[in-house]
């Protein structure tokens, strides 16, 4: 099984590999070590490189560049793509332009982040034909630096668009004909079926490329692990040093990829990236905007899925509290038959879901907003971005003649699943214009939750900070001039 590597338009054989094994791991034992290895969880950005997947755009093949932690990916994922690391990026005649930049610029110091740093600007230089602070802090959300400082980094981005204006094309912009004609030949539809033998085991990998033979497949193997992009299940193996004997990977099935929209509502596949959905969520949403900034860094939302998200079943997770609000429902397929069910239901306790053996998520179908809708959406974190939650909010209001009459509410944080904050809304829609709607929103929460208490907050903490976001809400719905400050535009200006 095979990718493209770097600059070869020759297949590269990723060899007989056990299916556990990260693409960092194959990277470094086939000798390209400028890839490096920092926290092995996705969150240091040491290990960036960039992945290329054709894609079709007006009717044309392109192949679209991404950033990955490449920690967390497994090697088996990445069959009939192309992968970038830092090597690949200088040719003959010199350096890529955005090496030439971070050196121009001072933009390495111990140089061990640096190569991640590189391979995020390589792919904001393919993805964009201008820049400003904000599309370069969103291209390095993934990427962390001890010694440098962030300035000469940034102003090394700069400079590489400066040159690019003057239209000088590097080796994969030249080349990417002959990189689409190779990509092609790799033939990325078809399904995968593998084994690897360690010791007196057997491992299997399969990656099934239509949503029938998942089915089929799942059927087959109800104690398979079904694996979207591994962002979290992937910890199992750099972190807890486990091995999963059979992985079923869903990210080359077509139909759990697709993006639906129709008169009454979005469906979205269940393999569809938090990047890939962003734009048609903040098409009908455009106050998840801000709150997605925060979400993840760009390589975790180019690479994790919102059914991954989901059926992992992370009590803070940030996408459920708002799916919730939003009265949406899952798509669940068994065999042949397929149900409907309320995301407010699927949840049952931690970490546990209504999934029956082979059964999985096929896509998230969410209602369109009527016109007077308004979702409101709070995320309170110890680091303003990439972190995880300590509460999550969601509150989807709807209005007639400009006063609420309905609301749904989302939390996460506040207990051991996502769940809807029902006696919240009741108090909500009767008092949401009241003096006193701070104190009755703080005795709501404490009856319908016991929050825990972590290393991220208390649980009177939790009490407190989601009664004042309540109110908060109140203001806006008011149109009180209340400051955002999860606001990321104006947050990033200042």
């Amino acid at each position: 099984m095979s990718i493209l590597l770097n600059q070869s338009f020759i297949p590269t054989e990723l060899g007989a590999i056990n299916p556990n094994t990260t693409v960092l791991d194959w990277l470094r034992g086939n000798q390209l070590v400028g890839t490096k290895e920092g926290c092995a969880s996705g969150d240091c950005g040491a290990c960036t490189a960039v992945v290329g997947e054709l894609v079709t755009i007006n009717e044309e093949n392109l192949i679209q560049y991404k950033s990955i932690n490449t920690c967390i990916a497994l090697a088996y994922t990445l069959i009939g793509k192309h992968l970038i690391t830092v090597e690949g990026l200088s040719e003959a005649d010199g350096l890529h332009p955005v090496q030439k930049a971070m050196i121009t610029e001072n933009g390495s110091q111990c140089g061990f982040c640096t190569p991640g740093f590189v391979m995020s600007l390589f792919a904001l230089y393919h993805n964009e034909n201008s820049v400003d602070l904000t599309k370069i802090n969103d291209a390095l959300s993934g990427n962390l630096c001890r010694c440098t400082g962030y300035k000469p980094i940034i102003s090394a981005a700069f400079m590489v668009f400066k040159e690019k204006e003057q239209g000088q094309l590097d080796f994969y912009e030249r080349n990417q004909s002959k990189f689409v004609e190779a990509l092609n030949s790799l033939g990325n539809s078809k399904s995968i079926n593998l084994s690897y033998t360690h010791g007196k085991k057997t491992l299997l990998f399969d990656a099934p490329s239509n949503v029938n033979d998942l089915s089929q497949l799942l059927s087959d193997h109800p104690s398979a692990n079904i694996l979207a992009a591994g962002t979290d299940l992937n910890l199992e193996i750099t972190q807890s040093m486990n091995e999963f004997s059979h992985i079923v990977s869903v990210n080359r099935v077509s139909e759990l990829k697709q993006i639906i929209e129709n008169i009454s509502e979005i469906e979205i596949g269940a393999a569809v990236s938090y990047e890939e959905a962003k734009s048609v969520l903040i098409k009908y949403w455009s106050d998840l905007d801000s709150f997605l900034q925060r979400f993840a860094s760009l390589p975790i939302k180019n690479w994790a899925t919102i059914g991954g998200n989901i059926a992992n079943a992370s009590p803070i997770g940030d996408m459920a509290p708002v799916l919730i609000a939003l009265e949406s429902k899952l798509k669940l397929r068994k065999g042949a038959s397929t149900r409907i069910i309320a995301l407010e239901d699927f949840f049952i306790s931690y970490k546990k879901t209504v999934l029956e053996p082979s059964e999985f998520i096929e896509s998230i179908v969410i209602p369109r907003p009527a016109n007077e809708d308004q979702l409101i959406t709070h995320k309170i974190s110890k680091r303003y971005e990439d972190d995880i939650s300590a509460v999550c909010m969601a509150i989807n209001v709807k209005r007639k003649d400009s006063l609420p009459f309905s609301v749904k509410i989302g939390m996460g944080g506040m207990s051991g699943i996502p769940q809807r904050a029902v006696e919240l809304e009741k108090v909500f829609i009767d008092k949401w214009d009241k003096e006193e709607l701070l104190a009755a929103a703080y005795e709501a929460l404490s009856q319908e939750f016991t929050p825990f208490s972590d290393v991220r907050a208390t649980s009177e903490f939790r009490l407190n900070v989601s009664a004042g976001l309540v109110k908060k809400s109140s203001l806006i719905l008011q149109g009180y001039p209340v400051e955002d400050l999860a606001h990321y535009s104006e947050h990033k200006s200042t």
